[in-house]
């Protein structure tokens, strides 16, 4: 199995992990530069992905802030929204960067399109 990870440049708070498109996506939905038809696609997708994914408990315990979301490689409908939120960032200045790997870390959740994993230590995130 293959894992993919779309992110931005910036590295998270307290991390060396860079922060992914959901963080990203979400600063260009609160901009309010952004044109009338590009905040509806931006929110028409956003809305999908939050009814559709299921958000890892995982993540909300303070001991995983180094964990790091990855979406399975076979999971079509999700990446489809992703890919339109990535074109959408890049429209407007973002840098968003695909990184894919098979061995994402230790898994901490999984569920049929994505995965939360803690990086191996000696593994550098690019």
């Amino acid at each position: 199995m293959k894992y993919v990870r779309f992110q931005g440049l910036e590295l998270n708070c307290g991390t060396s992990n860079k922060r992914g498109i959901f963080q990203l996506a979400y600063e260009l939905k609160h901009a309010s530069s952004t044109a009338h038809y590009d905040d509806q696609q931006l929110r028409k997708n956003l809305t999908w992905l939050e009814t559709h994914l299921q958000v890892p408990s995982v993540l909300e315990k303070g001991t995983h802030y180094r964990a790091i979301c990855w979406f399975k490689d076979a999971a079509h409908e999700p990446l489809k929204r992703i890919w339109a939120i990535k074109f959408l960032l890049q429209e407007y200045g973002r840098t968003v960067d695909l990184i894919a790997t098979r061995k994402p870390g230790y898994i901490l959740y999984e569920d049929g399109w994505q995965i939360v994993a803690q990086p191996f230590r000696d593994v550098a995130q690019r």
